[in-house]
C-alpha cells in the first residue's frame, strides 16, 4: 500500500511541475516580414548632365513613396510611378510600404548636377537685314578658343559644317546659321541671320554674283560684276563716239559692228569720263583720257599691249574671257545649256540658220538664266584677254595671257553655224580688225 501511495505522489508532483512550467512559459507570435529597402539607378553622385532616376524595390507588390524636400517619406508622400528627372542638385528619399508588412528602411541618394560651361552664342556683323549691295559678314564668338561652324543651306550647323575662318561674302539673299564649339563645353545656341541683298544695277546692266565654274580645263573663280544686258547698240555707240561705223547702219537698236578692239577700249573710257566714273584703261604713259593719246595709237596691231587696265576702277570696260563665259553660262543659276540660255539655239540666238544674213535688234530672242540677251549669236563680242591656252591649275579672276598678238572674242554671230556659237567656242582677232559680225558689250566692277 505504501508503495502505491508513493507512486501516486510522484505522479501528482510531476503533474504540478508540468503545470507550473506551462503557466510560466511566455507565448510569442512570429515577427511580421519587412519590405526591402528601395534602390536608385543611377545611384547618387555627381553628374555633368540631367539624370533620369529609377527607384525600384525587391519586394514584389510594394508601393514606393518618395520626397525631394528632405523629409522622411510616409504613406501619404508622393507615390513613385516612373523615372524622376533630376536637372539640379537634389536629394531623393524613398521608402517602400506593403499591407501587413513592416515598412522598409528609408533610402536616400544625393545628386549633384554639375553642367559644363556653355559656349557663347555667335554674333554677326553686320546683322541680318536688307542691304543694297553685297556684304562681308563677320561671325564672332565671345568664348576664347571656340570654333565657329556655319551653314547657308538652312540646315542646322554641326562640327562637320563649314568652319568659319574669314568674312563670308553675301551677294544674294542668304540665311547664315552658326554654332560655336569647344572641347569639354556645351555647344552654343544656334545663331541665325538672314540677309536680303537688293542690288540695283546700273541702267541696262545685269548684276552677276561671283562664283566658281569649270571652263573645260580647270576651275575658275570670278568676283561679282555688272555686265550689259544687251550688246552695245549703234545708237549707244554713236552717242559717245559721235559716229556709227556699222556696215549695217541705220538700225539704231541693232548691235554696233565693224568696231575694232581699240574702238571698244576708247568707247569704254570716253563713256566713263562722260558719266563721271574712273576710266579703267590707260595707254602707255599717256594716261586714261583718249584725247591725250598719241596719234596712231589705234592703227598698229602691236600697240594693243600698250593698253593697261586698272581692275579696281569703277568705269566701263570689256569683260574678261572668264567673266564673259561665266555670265553666258548663267552664272550661279546655270542650267548647263550648250548655248546661252537654251539647248535650242533658235530660242536664244540669231545665227546663220535664222538671221537672214543680217543683224537683228538686241533683246529680241529669249534671255539666259541671268536675264542677259544675245550672248549667243547676233555679233561676236570683244573681250579683254590676249589669246592664250587656258592654264591647267585653278584660277581666280584671271585676265588672260600676258603677251601675244591677238585679242579674244566670244559668242558667235548671225553669220555662223550653230556649232560655232556654243558657249565654249573662242575666236581671236588682231586689235585693228573690223568685221560686220563683230561688236561688244560692256561691264563694270560691282561694289
Amino acid at each position: 500500500m505504501k508503495s502505491t501511495k508513493t507512486l501516486i505522489s510522484v505522479f501528482i508532483l510531476l503533474a504540478l511541475v508540468l503545470m507550473t512550467f506551462s503557466c510560466n512559459k511566455k507565448t510569442t507570435e512570429p515577427d511580421a516580414q519587412t519590405v526591402a529597402t528601395p534602390t536608385f539607378n543611377p545611384p547618387g553622385g555627381s553628374y555633368s548632365s540631367t539624370q533620369n532616376v529609377t527607384i525600384s524595390c525587391a519586394s514584389s507588390g510594394a508601393t514606393i513613396r518618395y520626397t525631394t524636400n528632405g523629409n522622411t517619406p510616409t504613406e501619404s508622400s508622393t507615390a513613385y510611378s516612373g523615372p524622376l528627372t533630376v536637372s539640379q542638385d537634389t536629394t531623393i528619399k524613398a521608402k517602400a510600404f506593403m499591407s501587413g508588412w513592416t515598412p522598409s528602411s528609408t533610402a536616400s541618394a544625393d545628386y549633384t548636377i554639375d553642367y559644363p560651361e556653355t559656349v557663347a552664342t555667335p554674333t554677326f556683323n553686320p546683322p541680318g537685314g536688307s542691304y543694297p549691295s553685297p556684304q562681308n559678314v563677320i561671325i564672332s564668338c565671345a568664348t576664347s578658343g571656340a570654333t565657329i561652324h556655319y551653314t547657308t543651306d538652312d540646315s542646322e550647323p554641326t562640327v562637320f559644317s563649314s568652319l568659319y575662318s574669314s568674312p563670308i561674302t553675301v551677294s544674294q539673299s542668304t540665311t547664315i546659321k552658326a554654332k560655336a564649339f569647344m572641347n569639354g563645353w556645351t555647344p552654343s545656341s544656334r545663331a541665325s541671320a538672314t540677309y536680303a541683298i537688293n542690288i540695283t544695277p546700273p541702267d541696262q546692266m545685269v548684276y552677276v554674283s561671283g562664283g566658281t565654274f569649270h571652263n573645260g580645263t580647270s576651275n575658275v573663280t570670278v568676283s561679282s560684276f555688272y555686265i550689259g544686258k544687251y550688246e552695245l547698240t549703234q545708237a549707244e555707240y554713236a552717242a559717245v563716239m559721235g559716229t556709227n561705223p556699222s556696215f549695217l547702219a541705220g538700225n539704231p537698236n541693232h548691235p554696233v559692228e565693224q568696231v575694232s578692239w581699240f574702238n571698244a577700249i576708247e568707247y569704254c573710257n570716253r563713256r566713263s569720263i562722260m558719266e563721271g566714273l574712273t576710266p579703267c584703261y590707260s595707254y602707255d604713259t599717256y594716261g586714261s583720257n583718249p584725247d591725250s593719246w598719241p596719234s596712231g595709237w589705234n592703227s598698229n596691231d602691236e600697240n594693243h599691249t600698250n593698253i593697261s587696265c586698272d581692275w579696281t576702277a569703277n568705269g566701263y570696260r570689256l569683260p574678261t574671257e572668264m567673266e564673259w563665259m561665266f555670265a553666258a553660262k548663267g552664272g550661279n543659276q546655270s542650267q548647263g545649256y550648250t548655248y546661252s540660255g537654251s539647248n535650242n539655239i533658235g530660242d536664244v540666238a540669231w545665227y546663220s540658220g535664222n538671221s537672214g544674213s543680217t543683224t537683228h535688234a538686241v533683246g529680241t530672242k529669249a534671255p539666259n538664266e541671268l536675264g542677259i540677251y544675245d550672248m549667243t549669236g547676233n555679233v561676236w563680242e570683244w573681250c579683254w584677254d590676249i589669246d592664250g591656252y587656258y592654264p591647267d591649275d585653278a584660277q581666280t579672276d584671271p585676265h588672260g595671257a600676258s603677251s601675244g598678238s591677238f585679242r579674244m572674242s566670244r559668242g558667235g554671230s548671225w553669220s555662223d553655224y550653230a556649232y560655232v556659237c556654243v558657249i565654249s567656242d573662242r575666236s581671236m582677232n588682231e586689235a585693228t580688225d573690223e568685221y560686220v559680225n563683230l561688236g561688244f558689250r560692256v561691264c563694270r566692277n560691282a561694289p
